[in-house]
């Protein structure tokens, strides 16, 4: 599961893919819903909390959202790929 896990964090992955590689290895091993059920089981028992505290509007938290999306430029229909973040006010 740690594997899993880890693999998630890459760009692109996802617990499908990494199911569909699983399947490769283990032809008779879990089913997708079982083997999602098991994941996120696991995940359940990590301790992933961090508080943080402070005034409201003190810190504003910016990251970009991940993969770039394209914008179509109306006039020329020239298109651009765009970065997208979000912004919390902590």
């Amino acid at each position: 599961m740690e594997w899993i896990h880890r693999e998630l964090r890459r760009k692109g992955v996802t617990l499908q893919l990494l199911w569909q590689e699983y399947k490769q290895n283990y032809p008779d091993g879990y089913q997708y819903s079982q083997f999602c059920d098991l994941y996120h089981r696991w995940c359940g028992t990590l301790d992933i909390t961090m508080r943080q505290t402070y005034r409201a509007g003190e810190k504003l938290f910016i990251d970009y959202a991940g993969q770039t999306v394209p914008v179509v430029d109306r006039i020329t229909g020239e298109i651009r790929q765009a970065q997208i973040f979000v912004a919390v006010l902590g």
